[in-house]
């Protein structure tokens, strides 16, 4: 996705709303790997949230599992705030989980094209690409993704696109 279309649906969608995203990146391998490995994701997640205002989040600074004061972003800045991080040049979108427990990702493995299962690609990945370390918001290359609309159960039909063009986007703010 151009960051003109991530910008474009960052209008659209209320902040802090159920939306689907959907995003493939190469996976990281060994040297010597000639095989190309991809790792493509579909999952329900939230743009547009104040990190600070989160439940979970207040809960561990209370805790002292987080430092009371946020620190701030550890590299880059945001160049939409709290929805697009840049960095070396490079745009992110800044996720959080979505609000419904039961939905977990969807992960599928490509090995020149074709999908496999991950065991098939195991042996040419790096370590780097099996941590799953649970955190309250993540972020994913804005070129990275392909696929960003609102989820079946806010608006009762299944894959309802998000418009790409509008005339709002006259006064959007970037």
């Amino acid at each position: 996705m151009n960051v003109k279309t991530c910008k474009e649906v960052m209008v659209l969608v209320q902040k802090g709303r159920n939306v689907v995203i959907e995003w493939e990146r190469n996976a990281k391998t060994f040297k010597g790997v000639s095989d190309k490995v991809t790792k493509a994701v579909r999952m329900v997640g939230r743009i547009g949230i104040e990190y600070d205002n989160m439940k979970v989040v207040k809960e561990k600074r209370e805790s002292g599992e987080l430092p009371s004061e946020n620190a701030g972003l550890p590299w880059g800045k945001f160049e939409i705030y709290p929805y697009m991080i840049e960095h070396k040049e490079e745009r992110y979108l800044r996720l959080y989980k979505g609000t419904d427990a039961r939905v977990s990702p969807k992960v599928a493995w490509f090995k020149n094209g074709i999908e496999v299962d991950k065991e098939e690609v195991a042996p040419l990945l790096l370590a780097s690409e099996f941590n799953s370390k649970e955190s309250d918001c993540f972020t994913v290359k804005v070129r990275d993704i392909t696929d960003m609309y609102l989820t079946e159960l806010e608006i009762g039909q299944a894959g309802e696109k998000v418009a790409t063009e509008t005339p709002e986007l006259a006064e959007a703010p970037f």
